[in-house]
Formats: C-alpha cells, sequence, structure tokens
C-alpha cells in the first residue's frame, strides 16, 4: 500500500511539473489578455471580406478589437499569412506555401474576392501599433524552426504589441530559448475530434496541456468545447494562467470566456 501511494504520489508531481506554465505577470501580458480578437480579422464573406485578409484586419483595428491571425513560411522564407496547410479552400489553389516561393503565391485571391494573400509585413504596416495582435505559427512541412527565427526576426523592429502561440511546442521552444522576450501561448484541445490529422498521442498530449514541458508558455489558449478537461482545471487551478478561448461564436460561449476570466477569441459576431 505505502508503495502505491508513492506511486501515485510521484504521477502527480511529474504531472504537476509537465503542465507547469512559465512565471510571467508582466504589464504587456495582462494588457493582452485584457481585449477581445477578431479570429482572422473581422471577416464576413457574405459582405465580401475573407478572412486573415488585409481588409478583415483593417476593419478590426478600426473597431478597436485585438487581431488574431495565422501564419506559415513559404519555401524562400516570407511570412504568408494563411490558415490552412494548403490554399485550395482559401485561393482554389492546389499550392502549399512552405512548397513555394512568394513569386507564385503573391497574386492568388481569397475566396473569391479581389483580396490577396497577405504578408505579415503588411500587417505590421497596416495595424502600425494601433491593436494587439495574437499571431498563431503555423507549423507544416518540418517548418517549425525556420518559422520562429523568420517571426522573431521580423518583429525584432515592431513597436505595437503582439504576443506568439501555436499547437506545435517546437516553435514555442524555439523562441523560449532564443527569445524568451516574446510572450508566447500553447494552444490546446482536442484537435482531432476538429479533424486534426494528428496522432492520438500528439492529441491526448495536447488536450492535457502535457506539451507544456516544452514550450512553458506565458498563457494557455484553450478550445471551449473542452474547458471541463481535468488537466486544463488543474492547471488553471495551480498556476492560474492568463487564458485565452476559441473559437466563440455566440453569446452562450462569450458567457463562459468572461466566467472563466478568458480573452476571447471570436467571430461571426462582435463583442
Amino acid at each position: 500500500m505505502v508503495w502505491l501511494i508513492l506511486l501515485l504520489f510521484f504521477i502527480f508531481i511529474l504531472w504537476i511539473f509537465l503542465i507547469a506554465p512559465a512565471a510571467n505577470a508582466s504589464e504587456e501580458l495582462q494588457l493582452l489578455k485584457s481585449k477581445k480578437y477578431a479570429h482572422r480579422g473581422l471577416h464576413d464573406i457574405q459582405k465580401g471580406i475573407p478572412e486573415n485578409s488585409l481588409m478583415a484586419f483593417s476593419l478590426a483595428a478600426e473597431k478597436g478589437y485585438a487581431i488574431e491571425l495565422d501564419v506559415h513560411i513559404s519555401k524562400d522564407g516570407a511570412l504568408v499569412v494563411e490558415h490552412d496547410d494548403t490554399l485550395e479552400r482559401t485561393c482554389s489553389s492546389p499550392l502549399t506555401i512552405e512548397e513555394h516561393d512568394w513569386s507564385a503565391l503573391k497574386d492568388l485571391r481569397l475566396e473569391g474576392t479581389e483580396e490577396r494573400l497577405p504578408l505579415l509585413s503588411e500587417v505590421l504596416a497596416l495595424v502600425d501599433g494601433r491593436v494587439p495582435l495574437l499571431i498563431e505559427a503555423k507549423v507544416a512541412k518540418g517548418s517549425h524552426t525556420r518559422l520562429a527565427k523568420a517571426l522573431a526576426e521580423m518583429l525584432k523592429g515592431y513597436q505595437g504589441l503582439y504576443c506568439i502561440e501555436s499547437f506545435d511546442p517546437r516553435p514555442l521552444y524555439w523562441l523560449r530559448k532564443n527569445a524568451p522576450h516574446i510572450i508566447r501561448g500553447q494552444l490546446a484541445s482536442h484537435v482531432r475530434k476538429d479533424g486534426a490529422k494528428v496522432s492520438p498521442l500528439t492529441d491526448f498530449a495536447l488536450s492535457n496541456l502535457l506539451v507544456h514541458v516544452l514550450s512553458r508558455p506565458h498563457f494557455v489558449a484553450y478550445g471551449y468545447q473542452d474547458h471541463r478537461n481535468l488537466s486544463f482545471r488543474l492547471c488553471r487551478a495551480l498556476f492560474r494562467p492568463p487564458l485565452f478561448l476559441w473559437t466563440v461564436r455566440d453569446q452562450k460561449t462569450a458567457a463562459l470566456a468572461a466566467r472563466l476570466k478568458a480573452a476571447p477569441i471570436f467571430e461571426s459576431m462582435e463583442l
């Protein structure tokens, strides 16, 4: 019985070690957490405003909303704003960002509009510090180190408030070791049920925040459907990390974000 108790105690301590976030109570992080984030900009394709477009970002900034956006890295190192791993859904193109140079991508149009794929540099120039940016590092084709390095370099001179998040802990690990001043967040949830092509083991590690041992995030961005997850609740109870909640699409979920004291990442509505 004693050995069983000791074993359970060891497992619990190991669990706590794995899910622990970084300690950071900076003013910048608290300000980031206080904002409401337009998911992929304030987009509405019914009004001709595609997601992750300069038009959607401009509208969000004009209305005072912080902005969530997604960034891939092209074959020649361009930081391209796009959510998906392929361009089939948004650009009706079979091309992939990681396997092509920017010259092959720059004229593609978004969702049948005249809006084209933006570069992160264009978004930074457009927003110019008016509202905070929540930048998701989208890893594909083994791009995690290249992407992390390029993001850190691109953002080095930016004067606005920003942070970087990712489902993949590897770019966050690189930032932790090489650019610890950049506020980083771990995206997490049961991603397989949303169609993500990851292994059950990866899905288990993500949903239970076990990847924190690599990323040691300053904040947690969690899918609202899984907010009752035991690891998530334990992390909140023990460490009280700043929280972001995605994706808020109705008042019920907005109320949940408020109850959890989480920054909402919203779309299909305005908060």
